[in-house]
């Protein structure tokens, strides 16, 4: 059986054209903005993708019901650029809250990892503060794997995945500062 890759995020469906030609061999799972479904079903089609699926749903609520139904080991999961909800009484919006964050952790295969990536600061600590609260289970790539290199703060300097979003291309077109973590599950977990 296939290993599982879950993306969740909220409009890079043209992420799937960078891996039809990489040699990802996992079944991707992507949770989108429902209006894009239709588009992003297209290209699977026109690509002839047979291991990427789209999907609308609340991640926050459906993460753990829907994963638990895929055979196969979930490998990654990825959160991409995910809504900012910047107004401080719409922060309890965000993905990553600490439910979801532990039904990855239930899921995630040992040595599985979790991709986390913003171009918004306040996105990305909020992000990184929920995973850095779980070293018990995982750990930073840089302490795996000593030749990633990340800036003084602990950012992953380059994208690890070798394809970038819509999202991360525009930002950096703009000047915009792309902020990465990436953990791996310990062993025995």
């Amino acid at each position: 059986m296939s290993t599982l890759s879950v993306h969740l995020s909220p409009c890079q469906h043209l992420y799937l054209i960078g891996m039809k030609s990489s040699r990802i061999q996992h079944c991707h799972l992507w949770w989108i903005l429902e209006v894009l479904v239709k588009r992003a079903e297209f290209w699977v089609k026109e690509l002839a993708l047979s291991n990427v699926h789209f999907m609308f749903a609340n991640a926050a609520v459906s993460f753990k019901q829907l994963v638990s139904t895929y055979p196969g080991p979930l490998a990654l999961v990825s959160i991409l650029c995910p809504d900012p909800h910047f107004k401080k009484r719409h922060h309890k919006r965000r993905v990553v809250q600490t439910p979801l964050v532990n039904s990855i952790l239930t899921r995630l295969m040992p040595e599985g990892k979790v991709f986390i990536q913003s171009d918004v600061v306040e996105v990305a600590e909020d992000m990184r503060k929920q995973f850095d609260e779980e070293s018990g289970v995982l750990q930073h790539i840089d302490t795996v794997d000593p030749s990633v290199l990340c800036d003084n703060e602990g950012w992953l300097l380059n994208n690890p995945m070798g394809i970038r979003t819509e999202r991360e291309i525009h930002a950096e077109l703009e000047g915009a500062k792309i902020y990465r973590r990436l953990y791996q599950k310990r062993k025995g977990y």
